[in-house]
């Protein structure tokens, strides 16, 4: 009668085979937010756009732009002229 040895357990998956597939998802996520500053860069000259959806955001843009003459800088209460 032939028996066989006890089979060691062994994983059918070694922890790094599993890199490529982290590395596609990780990927797929970041691609719209690399995708955005890019065009945002190119369309705005900035890598960023304000949001303007609610009117509170709406009305700071105006004052920053009204004040600093930039929108997108942040300054100070030195940048108020009196």
């Amino acid at each position: 009668i032939y028996f066989r040895e006890k089979e060691r357990f062994t994983p059918s998956v070694m922890w790094f085979e599993i890199l490529p597939s982290y590395g596609i998802i990780v990927a797929a996520f970041m691609a719209p937010t690399v995708i955005t500053y890019g065009i945002n860069k190119l369309a705005y000259g900035k890598p960023f756009r304000r949001n303007l959806r609610y009117e509170f955001e709406r009305l700071t843009y105006m004052r920053d732009q009204r004040l600093t003459g930039n929108a997108y800088k942040v300054q100070g209460l030195e940048a108020i002229k009196p």
